[in-house]
């Protein structure tokens, strides 16, 4: 059986700080606009919060939308990430898309009666942009984001596919919680029977699910699985797979010596 062992627990602890130091090295102006385009790729739920006048809520927020969906691409040219374009950006795009037709096509009272559900279109479709990639096209969510981290022989190591997968799935049910908890908070508001503290409560539990969804992926979850205990579990779970990647890259840092 294959399993980890010190030496390989170490490389990979060394491969991780070699990786900060290259992105350390990248230019300056590539580091600004990645972290430029992460908060550009979110604001549209920050406008969908902001902006009171519906129609100028979802124009903004599709405007957002296509601007990151734009400069992504721009990045993708000169080297910036490896991957174009994003899940993330072609939900957003879509979804605040459709709703700017909608808001300029529907009355004002019809359109304030599907206001209180856009966390539903939200994140509801990128439940159904998730599923779709992945069904369809094999394509997980985190395939693209661990893109830009690892190459492409440490993106078919056991560890990482573990890591794509299980975090993959935890943003399909965490992106559907908070499409029902947006669907119980909507129905309250149109039928009358939401609070304002109510409404309140719900928005930040739904909101929570994404901070710990965010947190777990990108933190919590890789580092035990560097740790000794997740290098175990992997080693346990996928020794046929450790085994083949081994023997498929024995010059690889992450190989056992």
């Amino acid at each position: 059986m294959s399993e980890f062992t010190a030496s390989a627990h170490e490389a990979l602890l060394e491969e991780g700080v070699a990786k900060q130091k290259t992105a350390e090295k990248k230019p300056m102006s590539h580091q600004i606009f990645s972290i430029f385009l992460f908060c550009l790729g979110w604001s549209p739920l920050v406008l969908s919060l902001a902006i009171k006048n519906p129609r100028a809520m979802v124009t903004g927020a599709a405007g957002a939308a296509l601007s990151s969906f734009c400069l992504s691409g721009i990045f993708y040219k000169i080297g910036g990430t490896k991957v174009w374009p994003k899940i993330m950006d072609i939900s957003f795009l879509s979804t605040f898309g459709i709703l700017t037709i909608l808001a300029w096509t529907l009355t004002e009272d019809t359109l304030r009666n599907i206001l209180p559900f856009i966390d539903v279109f939200v994140f509801g479709g990128f439940t159904l942009t998730i599923g779709a990639a992945w069904a369809c096209f094999k394509l997980r969510f985190m395939d693209q984001l661990m893109l830009d981290y690892v190459s492409d022989e440490e993106l078919s190591h056991p560890s990482i596919q573990h890591l794509i997968v299980r975090t993959t799935q935890m943003f399909l049910v965490g992106f559907t919680l908070m499409a029902v908890i947006a669907a119980v908070n909507g129905t309250l508001s149109v039928t009358g029977n939401n609070t304002n503290t109510l409404r309140i409560v719900l928005l930040v539990l739904e909101y929570s699910i994404l901070g710990i969804m965010l947190t777990i992926a990108q933190w919590l979850y890789p580092e035990y699985l560097v740790s000794e205990k997740g290098m175990k579990m992997i080693g346990d779970k996928y020794p046929d797979e450790c085994a083949a990647w081994e023997a498929a890259n024995p010059d690889h840092e992450w190989a056992k010596e």
